[in-house]
Parts: structure tokens; sequence; C-alpha cells
């Protein structure tokens, strides 16, 4: 999906993956839905807001399971759970290949001591025509020893076990997802050093780390608020942050890299009626099942 300027009113369509679980305690399985939302009214989205239709993903039955984590890049999802299996706790994982129909199962992974956190990205190197997952797993340490993260990559299709990446020298922000973008995975994250908030990449043909510069005059507290985001935009690594009074605050980096083309693209007051339409509508979509809790697994822009 392109989109022009701007964007907001511009998205005639919206596919999106979401992913439905029913609360604890509960163990039924998660369900995944595909729906394709349609503004009716482009200029004025607000007056008859959004019309969409949802089909399920129907996963096999040794698929259906109650997932820590669903990520997806370019027609690959990507999904976590944990199994138990005499006492022992255990990370498993699988993708699925929506255009073919297909699943594979990646290696397995046991619960390291002290295992607080744990975070995934997954993205795609163009040049090397690789998909990669990035497992970030975060220990418990007695007070006063630096917070200490471990790095696992695994490429699909090529190496049979996960290897282990000694050379971040951040610590990233343990959120659900990471910005897949220009071959590269992207987290907010801290400088080991002075401690600052700042944009971490990791490319994923290098499988290198490096700092990726900030907006000069976005707030410097607004990075530290756990409710901002890396995204990707428009075609654009952004920024999105929420501050304390519920307005969004969306800064765009035109030209990928350059400091100097960050700008503030929109600020979404917490009044504006169009923002309430798209909040309630997916609510409003049948053939989805009640009492359930949702996430956007993503935006899908080549389904």
């Amino acid at each position: 999906m392109h989109y022009s300027q701007p964007a907001f009113y511009q998205s005639y369509t919206c596919p999106l993956i979401l992913c439905c679980s029913s609360d604890p305690p509960s163990d039924r399985h998660d369900q995944l839905y595909h729906c394709d939302f349609c503004m009716s009214n482009v200029k004025e989205p607000w007056n008859n807001g959004l019309t969409g239709t949802v089909k399920s993903i129907n996963l096999p039955s040794e698929y259906r399971k109650k997932f820590t984590s669903v990520l997806y890049c370019r027609g690959v999802l990507f999904f976590s759970y944990v199994e138990v299996k005499d006492q022992v706790q255990k990370h498993k994982f699988f993708v699925y290949y929506i255009h073919a129909a297909t699943f594979v199962r990646l290696p397995s992974r046991s619960t390291m001591t002290n295992e607080s956190k744990l975070a995934f990205g997954f993205g795609f190197h163009p040049r090397t025509n690789e998909y990669k997952v990035v497992r970030i797993v975060e220990q418990e340490l007695p007070m006063g020893l630096e917070q200490e993260q471990h790095i696992e990559v695994f490429t699909l299709g090529k190496q049979p076990m996960w290897m282990i990446n000694r050379k971040n020298p951040f610590l990233l922000r343990m959120q659900h997802y990471a910005a897949s973008f220009n071959g590269a995975l992207h987290w907010l994250g801290q400088d080991k050093q002075n401690g600052s908030t700042i944009i971490v990449s990791f490319d994923l043909e290098s499988e290198e780390f490096q700092q990726i510069p900030t907006p000069d005059n976005c707030d410097k507290s607004g990075l530290d608020r756990q409710d901002c985001h890396v995204v990707v935009l428009g075609g654009c690594l952004c920024v999105v942050d929420y501050d304390e009074f519920d307005r969004i605050d969306i800064w765009s980096m035109k030209i990928y890299g350059a400091k100097e083309s960050w700008i503030k693209e929109y600020t979404v007051e917490p009044l504006d009626d169009s923002m309430a339409v798209y909040k309630i509508r997916i609510r409003d979509l049948r053939d989805v099942p009640p009492c359930h809790s949702f996430r956007a697994v993503s935006l899908v822009d080549d389904m």
C-alpha cells in the first residue's frame, strides 16, 4: 500500500491481521482474522466511518495455540508460544507462508535462568532475500548489576539453529514488535554509556546494531515514555508519541538515516472525532466472537 499526502485521507483500503484471544483463565487457542476495511467517505471518514469484512485464518489443529507473539512480514507470519512438558517449559516457534499455505517449525528454546522478559523482531532484507527472526531475552539480575539482554538470530531456510549475537552495545526496549524497514529492524533503546533514549537499528544483512538519529525538536521525555513507539508509516520510519494528555505526535524521517529530515507530520488531539471512529469500528464487524480481547498483528501491504 503506497500513501500520498495526507495519508490519513488517501488510504481507501486498510488490510489488517487481528489476533483474537480468549480472556484468562481460559486456555482456548487464539484465532486469527484477516480484515479488509474501506472508507465509505474518503473526504469525511468520520461521517460514515469504516466498513469491513472479516475472514478467519484457519490453522491446522497442531498449530492452534495461545500465542505469546504473532508478527507479520511480506506474506509470512511468525508465531511463538510456550509449551510445558514434564515440568520443563520451552519456547516454540513456527512460520506460516500465507500465499503457499505452508508451515515451517523453528528450533525450540529452553527458558533461561531468571528470564524476565522476551521480545521478538521479524524482518526481511531485499538484497539477501532472507527473512530473519531476532529473539531478545532479558534476565533479572541482582540489584546494582548492569541489565543483561541476550540476542539470538534465526535465518529462515538457511541455518538449523539460533545463532547467538553478542555485538549489541545498547539496551533494547522490550516491546511486542520491532519496526521492519530498509532491511533493518528498529526499536527504541538506551545508550549504555549515558543512559539516553535512542533509536536502535539491527541490519538484517550484517547483523550489526547501529544508532539512528532522533528528531532534534522531539520532546526527549516523550521518547522515554512507554507509549512511545517506532513504526513504519507512509513509507517512512516514524516515532509515535502518546503524551500524558492522550495527544499523539507523529514524527517522520523523510530520508532514512538523515537527522535533518525528521519532521513532525501529524498531531492528533484527544477529542478528534475521527480517531474515535477508528477505535470502535472493529467491535462493529460481524463474524467475530464476543468477549475476547483483540490485538492488531500488522497492517498488510501485500496480501
